[in-house]
């Protein structure tokens, strides 16, 4: 069993979705214990199983009785990236939170280097952005082609939006989740478009990409692009009635 006690308030949540990762959830997790043990933090973590068909809710299941800072949210059908992420942010009680992938393509140790930039220049956010991001060649110029389009439609001058790995006060982060309206991909940026909408100070700082941990990209390119690019219409349209006092809310 392991030895972290669970106090009132975490100072850190990690919160991620997971969709049939039966492959690496177990690695994924372990890690994140060990590096909360590492660091002699109070922390939690939240995953929401996002209607997974395969082993992970079974796998998840086990490792909440070795663990008793994992936090399962349940789905029973799977409803998106974006939904899982929201409902885990929703549960998360931390001082801090820090959103990341289940696959294990991100750091959970880097949590510190968003940390100091955000106490550094008093932000209410900081995103990572990948260096020698681990993907496919068309993923890379897609990603890149979307940054630029992001800095048009919006005007936010950040290398990587749609980086999961966000390091979150969390009563931001709580609230952006709350408002949030992306089922999938686009999530992550939403997120920083609706928190420069509503006046939070983000930064970024340059984070490790790594392989997955196991198991195949659910992401397919084409339709990924297409969806990407209508929601994003739907925001830049939102962030003017918004800006016009037409909706009270982004």
């Amino acid at each position: 069993m392991s030895e972290i006690q669970i106090l009132e308030r975490p100072f850190l949540s990690l919160c991620a979705p997971a969709y049939n990762e039966e492959e690496s959830i177990e690695s994924v997790v372990r890690e994140w214990a060990a590096i909360i043990a590492r660091d002699n933090l109070n922390a939690e973590m939240v995953i929401g199983n996002d209607g997974s068909m395969d082993r992970t809710g079974e796998i998840l299941a086990r490792l909440q009785q070795e663990f008793p800072n994992l936090i399962i949210v349940s789905h029973d059908k799977n409803g998106g990236y974006g939904r899982a992420l929201r409902s885990a942010m929703a549960e998360a009680r931390g001082e801090y939170i820090l959103t990341l992938d289940s696959d294990g393509q991100f750091d959970a140790g880097e949590w510190k280097q968003l940390y100091d930039k955000l106490q550094a220049e008093t932000l209410d956010l900081v995103t990572g952005y990948r260096h020698a991001k681990q993907a496919s060649f068309l993923h890379v110029y897609a990603d890149r082609g979307l940054n630029g389009l992001i800095r048009l439609m919006f005007g936010l001058r950040l290398r990587d939006t749609n980086c999961a790995l966000k390091l979150f006060r969390g009563e931001v982060g709580r609230a952006l989740a709350a408002s949030g309206e992306a089922m999938g991909y686009p999530t992550p940026t939403e997120f920083l478009v609706k928190a420069q909408l509503l006046g939070y100070r983000a930064g970024e700082v340059q984070i490790t990409h790594r392989d997955r941990a196991g198991g195949t990209t659910k992401l397919k390119a084409l339709h990924t692009s297409l969806t990407m690019l209508q929601f994003l219409l739907y925001l830049r349209w939102k962030q003017q009635l918004f800006r016009a006092r037409i909706l009270s809310r982004p």
